[in-house]
């Protein structure tokens, strides 16, 4: 794959993301609707970058990796966050907690599919070309 194909998924997910977080399924959590707000505009940024310029640039790929971290990092302390959930609504509400908790963990394979996979590709990409 090429830097300019991932530049444009990263635009797309850009606007999935904020449309996610800001529409379909809004937070009454105003850090985690920050969170999402930076994921997006970073995310979007390097996806104009990267499309523009391709990874021939520093720019490009110094904001490619600093953005995959970021959403690395965004991916693991979701699922934490909701593995936690899990935790708790299966330890105080019994039987109907660890069906909840059940949902949640499912919630957290989805984050992974949604916001750590492109950035798992993307990051081995930028730094395979390194050599």
């Amino acid at each position: 794959m090429s830097a300019r194909a991932y530049g444009v998924l990263d635009v797309a997910f850009a606007v999935l993301y904020g449309w996610l977080g800001f529409v379909a399924a809004p937070s009454r959590s105003s850090v985690f609707q920050a969170a999402i707000a930076v994921v997006a505009l970073a995310l979007f940024t390097t996806g104009v970058a990267l499309a523009i310029g391709g990874d021939r640039t520093r720019v490009g790929r110094s904001l490619g990796i600093a953005t995959t971290s970021l959403l690395l990092a965004f991916t693991i302390v979701v699922i934490v966050l909701l593995a936690i959930s899990a935790a708790y609504l299966d330890g105080v509400y019994g039987a109907v907690g660890r069906a909840l908790g059940g949902l949640t963990l499912a919630a957290g394979a989805l984050v992974v599919e949604l916001f750590g996979l492109l950035p798992l590709f993307q990051l081995r990409f930028h730094l395979r070309g390194r050599r």
